[in-house]
């Protein structure tokens, strides 16, 4: 994971108009491939930095390479169905999600386990997911903690959820296409 990532899943086949949406400037718009664009990782840098590009038929990724997580009011402001996976060093945040009309949280549990409200978009998809397995829980004084590997069965999780909803999963030939890098200017 890295010091931190955000991943943006978003329904939509125009990559340039959801990049502009989450207010990137098009002049600044860079084809490269991942290695290219990783250049630039920064997380939470002064520069927020976007690569973009189409994800599935009907759908584009945009992965922040640096600077905080993209805002996405213009998505949400445009109806657009989109899922959001964020981490920051070790940890991984709940599931972002919205259905074009309104914003939820798909959110962890314990060990992995994720739930979403009951109706919500990802909730057939997450039926297909499951209970995880709990090994042996460790305790520790009066408090129960938290199992070890729990952060990575939950990103594991979320990326199942985006890729079925989205139709394809992320895989070697997924990561060695090229995408846009656009610069998304921060307000101030």
């Amino acid at each position: 994971m890295g010091r931190g990532f955000t991943g943006t899943w978003i329904e939509s086949g125009d990559a340039d108009a959801v990049a502009a949406l989450l207010g990137a400037d098009l002049a600044s718009r860079r084809h490269c491939d991942l290695e290219t664009a990783m250049a630039h990782y920064l997380p939470m840098g002064f520069t927020q930095r976007i690569w973009a590009g189409l994800h599935a038929d009907g759908w584009t990724h945009v992965l922040t390479i640096s600077g905080p997580p993209p805002v996405i009011t213009g998505l949400t402001e445009a109806g657009l169905r989109f899922l959001q996976i964020r981490t920051m060093d070790a940890y991984v945040h709940d599931l972002f999600t919205s259905d074009g009309v309104t914003t939820a949280w798909v959110t962890q549990r314990w060990y992995g386990e994720v739930a979403a409200e009951p109706g919500s978009m990802v909730e057939p998809y997450l039926r297909e997911v499951g209970r995880p397995s709990v090994p042996e829980v460790a305790r520790s004084r009066s408090w129960i903690t938290e199992p070890e590997g729990h952060s990575r069965i939950c990103l594991e999780t979320f990326l199942f959820l985006t890729g079925r909803m989205s139709g394809r999963f992320i895989d070697r030939q997924w990561l060695g296409e090229k995408r846009a890098l656009y610069t998304v200017p921060l307000s101030g």
